[in-house]
């Protein structure tokens, strides 16, 4: 605060408080494991510091006021992306359908598989898989069905079933034929890029583990042949 002079006026309390709260809560974020947490921590402390860097000293410390100003805009920065990260709202209706059927995804996880994901349509009979022939994608059914062959058997997969990974999980051929049937929308990974985030990521890894653990349960689950659940 400043008189009419331009001389700062007298406030009633340490000014010193403003440092030892700003440190307080630099302390306390350095001890947190959560980068978003530690982040607002940060963001808090670094107000407290120009807050005292403006309203005490005569004149105030502009070359601090400047350094903490640019180091707060980049906390900011860092600090929008981790929201986003780690929010929806800006995935399209389709992709927040599929999110939900990536349990045990984070939507940082998520939004990773994503960007290496293609979207297809099938407009007739497509091939997803042969049988023992070796296989480099994974693929998910998004809406419609597929037909799936295993020697004599034949049955009819429906949407919200992974396609290959068996094949995936193994490195290993497919033990069936499966062909997306006209009017089926199914998403398709490279395996490769699937196995580079996996290489990148432990908890990337388990989460993309215990998905495909647990679509290959369900699938045994439902089976009354379980040795034509295979894709």
């Amino acid at each position: 605060m400043q008189k009419s002079d331009g001389s700062k006026m007298e406030i009633g309390f340490d000014a010193a408080l403003l440092i030892h709260i700003g440190a307080l809560f630099y302390i306390i974020a350095f001890l947190i494991r959560d980068e978003m947490r530690l982040r607002l921590l940060v963001l808090s402390g670094s107000v407290f510091y120009l807050l005292y860097y403006y309203l005490f000293p005569d004149p105030p410390l502009w070359d601090a006021i400047l350094t903490t100003a640019i180091l707060t805009v980049a906390n900011l920065i860092v600090l929008f992306r981790i929201v986003l990260e780690r929010s929806v709202f800006t995935l399209s209706t389709q992709e927040k359908q599929l999110f939900m059927a990536f349990e045990g995804f984070t939507p940082g996880q998520f939004r990773q598989l994503l960007k290496i994901a293609k979207w297809r349509d099938a407009q007739s009979p497509v091939v997803l898989t042969k049988e023992s022939k070796q296989l480099s994608k994974l693929y998910y059914i998004f809406n419609g069905s597929v037909r799936t062959k295993k020697g004599k058997h034949e049955f009819t997969l429906g949407d919200g079933n992974f396609i290959g990974e068996i094949a995936f999980v193994l490195k290993g051929p497919p033990t069936a034929d499966v062909t997306a049937l006209p009017g089926t929308r199914y998403v398709e990974w490279n395996s490769a890029d699937i196995d580079q985030l996996m290489e990148k990521s432990p908890a990337f890894e388990n989460a993309m583990m215990a998905l495909l653990s647990r679509d290959l349960a369900d699938k045994l689950a439902t089976s009354v042949q379980p040795d034509s659940v295979i894709a």
